[in-house]
């Protein structure tokens, strides 16, 4: 069975086992913790003890005088009870105070599983780039790259500055399937702030991709690496691939679906924030086909602009107060944190899918939810699709948009020139479906 988004673990969890009490039906029971992390924990199951799963219960640690937790039960099994904690999570200080009451082995035991997986990931990224890398190229054989490109934190879990001096240039950072066609992420040792500041980089990178991986057909570019490489002065030509039409195709069916959920059903307006970017524009004009209006928020824009199509209208705007009556959003804007100088004016129960890179980061969207304001990610997901291992804040079946328009290039060819509507229809046939999830808490 395929495992969706929801099912993968948001926080590393370690064997704590520490003693608690919970109450359920009236009742008091106690028992111990089998694991714990910060969004949630599992709980050895008492004898003759049966909670379904969605049953909310409370939680007291009798180690800790005054830490009590509501959590809803997840799973329910014949010896323990999964538990994902209810509007709240544990801060690294309130974990590190639970890990104390553990006994020194418990906590010796978790340090040391931390510390290896780390070391383990740094380890396959070292021999994957180096002692194993021809082995791995010709058992992959890749048709397609990934070019990716990360911030300091998302390097350094895969990279120390001692491994860098000793890996190549371009980094394989995984493999993707996609049916029976293979790829591979490929990141440089640049960093986004680099790429992002000297077109020199930009070009070095380019041109080394394609020494290195001469055969490759497609090369899907992530993220603001397009606008990088146009103002870098290169043309974005096969094998090079934009990305935009399986981006924008992406949001497409991410905006159909939010209509179609029962209390935006009789919404006829949506927010593009970020909508005079390279992709937030021709977003804008896409979705006046499900939308009477279109509001494309940016501050690039110096004054209001409508604009009439054959189906909607778009408006261009720059002013905050847009947003007042608006519940619906699309977050394009260049990284995804730019949303606090603009939820202030987004009303309670405002709902924001968010494509952007990096993406709305979990301090952020605490404070959203403290307004009443709900953050889910787009992705685009594929039941032959895998990615290993996954990108951050990704799950290993979810598809970038990016990536999408390579792989549908790959099985036609000639597809963009018939237009977005063509790309559309080819990759929902394809099996390519928008979704929106739970982001992960990274």
């Amino acid at each position: 069975m395929i495992r969706m988004h929801g099912e993968y673990r948001r926080h590393l969890r370690s064997g704590i086992r520490i003693p608690v009490v919970f109450s359920h039906a009236g009742r008091t029971f106690e028992t111990t913790t089998l694991d714990i992390s910060a969004s949630g924990l599992r709980l050895k199951r008492p004898e003759h003890v049966h909670i379904r799963a969605g049953e909310t219960i409370d939680i007291e640690f009798r180690d800790r005088t005054g830490t009590r937790v509501a959590a809803t039960v997840m799973h329910s099994g014949k010896t323990h009870i999964g538990l994902q904690f209810y509007d709240r999570r544990f801060s690294g200080n309130e974990l590190k105070a639970l890990y104390d009451v553990a006994p020194l082995w418990q906590r010796l035991s978790a340090t040391s599983k931390r510390t290896l997986w780390k070391k383990s990931r740094r380890l396959a990224v070292f021999l994957a780039n180096t002692y194993l890398r021809s082995l791995l190229l010709a058992l992959v054989r890749p048709q397609f790259l990934f070019a990716v490109y990360g911030n300091e934190k998302q390097v350094r879990s895969y990279v120390s500055d001692d491994m860098a001096r000793r890996l190549p240039f371009n980094l394989i950072l995984g493999v993707i399937r996609n049916e029976n066609m293979r790829g591979l992420m490929v990141a440089p040792q640049f960093l986004e702030h680099e790429l992002q500041e000297d077109s020199d980089k930009v070009r070095l990178y380019m041109e080394r991709l394609q020494e290195d991986f001469p055969n490759v057909q497609r090369i899907a570019l992530v993220g603001r690496l397009p606008n990088f490489v146009k103002k870098a002065g290169i043309d974005i030509k096969r094998p090079l691939v934009e990305g935009s039409l399986g981006t924008r195709y992406m949001i497409w069916d991410i905006a159909r679906q939010m209509r179609e959920r029962p209390q935006y059903r009789n919404q006829n307006s949506i927010v593009v924030l970020g909508g005079a970017g390279r992709i937030g524009n021709a977003v804008c004009h896409d979705l006046t086909s499900l939308y009477d209006r279109v509001i494309g928020l940016d501050p690039r824009y110096e004054e209001d602009n409508e604009i009439k199509t054959d189906q909607g209208t778009v408006l261009q705007t720059a002013s905050l107060e847009r947003l007042n009556d608006e519940t619906l959003y699309i977050a394009l804007t260049h990284q995804g944190d730019a949303v606090l100088d603009l939820y202030q004016h987004m009303p309670n129960g405002a709902l924001i899918a968010d494509d952007t890179h990096p993406c709305i980061s979990l301090k952020v969207r605490e404070r959203l939810r403290e307004s009443q304001i709900e953050v889910e990610k787009i992705v685009l997901s594929h039941d032959q699709f895998m990615m290993w291992p996954r990108m951050p804040d990704w799950n290993n079946r979810d598809i970038p948009g990016c990536l999408v328009e390579a792989l549908v290039l790959l099985r036609q060819p000639d597809v963009a020139e018939g237009g977005f509507h063509r790309f559309c229809q080819e990759a929902e046939f394809l099996g390519f479906t928008g979704r929106l999830i739970r982001p992960l808490d990274e």
